[in-house]
């Protein structure tokens, strides 16, 4: 990815902690494959997450970890930075603390929840400039979208008129059970479109663009028979600075397992993700104004979500470039691609598409802060 400088921690062993020991542990599990980290503690509200994620924890990193159920002694620790993955209508509470405590952040998706709390993270990245605020979005650093972006600078696409990706994540309703959402839990919370991030911010990152508008629908379907009230599906419809147009589906709510599917058509060429594989196996297919025969058949584009090579845990391998990413960034003191501005441009279309879609699909502006 490319960034802009800021300060620098080269000489140094980064040391971290990280507060939200469910989607957390698999975040801080990646340091102990980066060199010149280590992660001093670990905290979580839930005794027994705690307990599961700080034994997964010291057991792969062969020392002591600090184990915390208070977040403010997290933050009185001898740590760098803080992984911030606790549920996710808490993140910016969190990440507001560990900035004024003079912690760097890796926050976790969705970036804010609110325009208020948009509001409230951009001045706290304001008045600590000195600190670096990554936003936690893995599905941007899988190989395909570094291929996509790569293609798109070289002008492959032209000027992009459309773009769409779907999310799709649900369980089989044979095995619904109270206890697959405990209190908390994520989709409890916040309606399905509220997430997404997992596909707004990957095509944000290819086309370099901002979005300006949106409006939104949500499906009145319950799939989910333990929470009728949170809207399982819904879709975002949104305009971008550079006159684009961009469709996300999130859904919780279809019989389909897990997977992602993208898609971009520009004036010299279009893009697709393959439908028949899981997206960390699906190759591209695409059709290219520079490689002739190719307007009416698509040719394939052997890249999936893994680097040739490397491994495909953690999210397809996401996981671990996310990460390091982040270290590289306090390493050199470079501004991460996904700072402030990006995870605010990114999340937002989420909350407003789910208001939009509560008062008949109205568009709605995205505020600028």
């Amino acid at each position: 990815m490319q960034i802009q400088r800021r300060h620098t921690m080269s000489e140094k062993v980064i040391k971290l902690g990280v507060v939200g020991l469910g989607r957390g542990t698999a975040i801080a599990r990646e340091l102990f494959t980066i060199p010149g980290t280590r992660l001093v503690a670990a905290c979580d509200h839930n005794p027994e997450i705690l307990e599961k994620g700080y034994k997964e924890l010291s057991e792969l990193s062969g020392y002591d970890i600090i184990k915390l159920s208070d977040y403010d002694e997290l933050l009185k620790c001898d740590i760098d930075a803080v992984i911030v993955a606790t549920e996710a209508v808490y993140h910016v509470p969190v990440v507001k603390k560990a900035m004024e405590a003079g912690k760097h952040v890796l926050s976790e998706i969705p970036s804010v929840n609110s325009v208020e709390e948009a509001r409230i993270l951009k001045e706290c990245c304001n008045a600590h400039p000195e600190l670096i605020y990554m936003a936690a979005e893995n599905c941007c650093f899988w190989a395909f979208i570094e291929t996509w972006k790569k293609m798109h600078e070289q002008g492959l696409f032209g000027d992009i008129s459309y773009a769409e990706a779907e999310y799709l994540h649900a369980l089989d309703p044979e095995e619904f059970a109270p206890d697959n959402y405990p209190p908390g839990h994520w989709r409890t919370i916040n309606p399905a479109v509220k997430y997404l991030t997992h596909e707004l911010g990957p095509l944000l990152y290819i086309m370099n663009d901002k979005c300006v508008s949106v409006s939104g629908m949500e499906a009145d379907t319950v799939y989910n028979p333990y929470f009728p009230d949170i809207k399982s599906t819904g879709v975002a419809l949104i305009k971008t600075e550079k006159g684009a147009v961009i469709r996300i589906l999130v859904s919780f709510g279809a019989y389909t397992s897990y997977d992602h599917n993208f898609r971009i058509c520009g004036t010299k060429g279009a893009i697709e993700t393959g439908r028949l594989e899981v997206v960390d196996d699906a190759y591209s297919y695409a059709n290219l104004q520079s490689i002739p025969g190719t307007f009416s058949k698509k040719i394939e584009i052997p890249v999936n979500s893994a680097y040739a090579g490397e491994s495909k845990e953690g999210h397809g391998g996401a996981d671990h470039k996310m990460v390091a990413e982040f270290v590289r960034c306090l390493k050199t003191g470079e501004k991460p691609v996904l700072d402030v501005d990006f995870a605010i441009n990114m999340s937002l279309p989420g909350v407003l598409a789910h208001e939009s879609a509560v008062n008949g699909g109205t568009a709605i502006e995205i505020p600028r802060f």
